[in-house]
């Protein structure tokens, strides 16, 4: 139920170019025809500043940082990336891959951070760290070095800027001076703070350290590559093809070797966490609890199977298992698990054959069941422990939208919808008070962003998006027809959804070449 596949849609449907049909070169051409779209939005801490990343008008695979007041306003651009894009500069493979993994397809700001304290925003422009400060407006470049710096983000309180270079990790004060490396013998094979292959590739696992709540602990992980094969694959780009030698885990062979660890920032030895008996498992989350005295790691068996999560003593590496889900499939990962102030925390299951929320106990006993019913809970999008609610996005109606939706883990009580029929939402909740930024967009709607209060009621428009006269899409919407939908029923009873759309001056009776795109595998579901 997107605007986009729309369009592309139509270009592969419209045969011959004229004066009106789209063809596929107009389709990747500047300016886009989705229009202007907000990416990586954000809300600050304190929910009055609503920031995102925006494309050049001047060149749409440029993005710059943008901003908007929440009170109302026009928006304005607090980093211009073409400013600080360096010249001639290339990044490195690593860098490379981490953003192709990421869906990153533009340069300047692709990635920024806030602290919890709403104090700072740090943006790597094109592997170097410049940090916005609030108070003041000013932009202040940390590093200019040769060696990328990955993966970096302000810490909890905002005292310290963390980040891996030459595959170790480094900490700088925030305010200023000299950084300083909390690991020294990180090498390729064996790395500090990075995620391996497979954590990045399948397991949607994009980052290798994590900051304790009060700043003073950080959480991370020690790879070792060293039996893992090396296979030769092609690098494939306009240049050409390369062929580039990479440690890839194939099946039945060793996979990389995870430990983890937690530093403090004193310079002492890290404690090593017990994550078991086996080396040979998948670390596949890792949390704080919100007093920072309990680390939660998700541990999932090599055969996807079995998935324990764990209660670490920080302080000793102990760990106890608070609850285990078993399949004999395979478990499915999320990012779902929410630690409460209390010592509770939600958390996401298969168990009943939906995926629903749950309440358990700091013990990890399940308390209640806080969603339920035949049909599946999407994500977690945010919480509101004042009120005791969870936002998630949800196909709960039907699988050709997605919406919002808000249910009490204190009582039990049908889940609301926060977000109209009809579409798709995309949010991001605010870490305090349950105000979120919206995204919608269907086959004939290009996507607009608001802000939104924790009932729904929008508040204003961050990018609005009119697709009206003056849109780039505007030649062509006469021609944009929404598709027909319907299910087709399986051997064993479940509806399978199918899509179908017809190109402009469709005649019935005439015959026509046809596109038939599937994709059904477990972690996604294209019609």
């Amino acid at each position: 139920m997107k605007f986009a596949a729309g369009v592309l849609a139509l270009a592969l449907m419209t045969g011959s170019a004229t004066a009106e049909d789209l063809t596929l070169e107009r389709v990747y051409a500047a300016p886009d025809l989705s229009g202007p779209r907000a990416r990586g939005v954000a809300l600050s801490p304190d929910g009055t500043l609503v920031t995102y990343l925006r494309a050049r008008v001047d060149n749409p695979r440029v993005t710059d940082l943008w901003a908007a007041d929440v009170a109302g306003g026009a928006p304005r651009r607090l980093i211009d990336a073409a400013a600080l894009i360096p010249t001639g500069r290339d990044l490195s493979e690593a860098e490379k891959s981490r953003r192709e993994r990421q869906g990153v397809q533009t340069s300047g700001v692709v990635a920024y951070d806030w602290d919890d304290e709403g104090r700072f925003i740090l943006a790597p422009v094109e592997g170097d760290l410049w940090l916005w400060t609030r108070a003041d407006g000013s932009l202040r470049r940390l590093t200019e070095t040769p060696e990328d710096e990955v993966d970096a983000r302000v810490s909890p309180k905002g005292g310290f800027v963390s980040f891996v270079r030459g595959d170790n990790l480094w900490i700088a004060p925030a305010g200023g001076g000299e950084a300083k490396a909390l690991t020294r013998d990180g090498t390729e094979v064996r790395s500090w703070a990075t995620p391996e292959f497979i954590a990045q590739e399948e397991m949607d696992r994009q980052t290798g350290y994590w900051w304790s709540p009060d700043e003073t602990r950080i959480a991370l992980t020690r790879v070792d590559l060293s039996g893992v094969d090396v296979v030769e694959r092609f690098d494939v780009n306009a240049a050409g093809a390369v062929i580039v030698p990479q440690r890839y885990p194939r099946t039945g062979r060793p996979n990389a070797r995870v430990e983890l660890f937690v530093a403090g920032l004193d310079g002492g030895a890290p404690v090593a966490v017990d994550l078991g008996p086996d080396p040979d498992i998948y670390l596949a989350r890792v949390d704080w609890s919100r007093n920072g005295r309990t680390l939660y790691v998700q541990r999932q068996s090599r055969d996807q199977k079995r998935l324990d999560l764990l209660a670490v003593d920080p302080a000793t590496g102990a760990s106890r298992v608070l609850l285990t889900e078993t399949s004999p499939h395979w478990v499915e990962l999320t990012d779902d698990f929410r630690p409460l102030k209390d010592g509770s925390f939600l958390w996401s299951s298969e168990r009943s054959g939906w995926k629903h929320l749950y309440l358990h106990g700091p013990d990890g006993r399940r308390i209640r069941q806080v969603t339920r019913g035949d049909w599946p809970v999407d994500a977690v999008q945010g919480i509101d422990e004042a009120r005791g609610v969870v936002l998630f996005t949800a196909n709960r109606d039907t699988p050709v939208e997605r919406r919002l939706y808000e249910a009490s883990w204190r009582r039990a009580q049908a889940p609301r919808a926060l977000t109209g029929a009809g579409g798709w939402w995309t949010v991001k909740v605010a870490g305090r008070g349950g105000a979120f930024v919206g995204t919608y967009e269907d086959p004939t709607t290009p996507p607009r962003t608001g802000l939104y209060r924790a009932d729904g009621e929008r508040v204003r428009w961050i990018e609005e998006n009119p697709l009206d006269a003056d849109h780039p899409f505007a030649p062509y919407r006469d021609r944009l027809q929404a598709p027909r939908y319907g299910t087709l029923k399986a051997a064993d009873g479940t509806d399978l959804w199918w899509s179908m759309r017809t190109p402009p001056g469709f005649d019935p009776s005439r015959k026509y070449p046809v596109i038939v795109r599937v994709y059904g595998g477990p972690g996604g579901a294209q019609v």
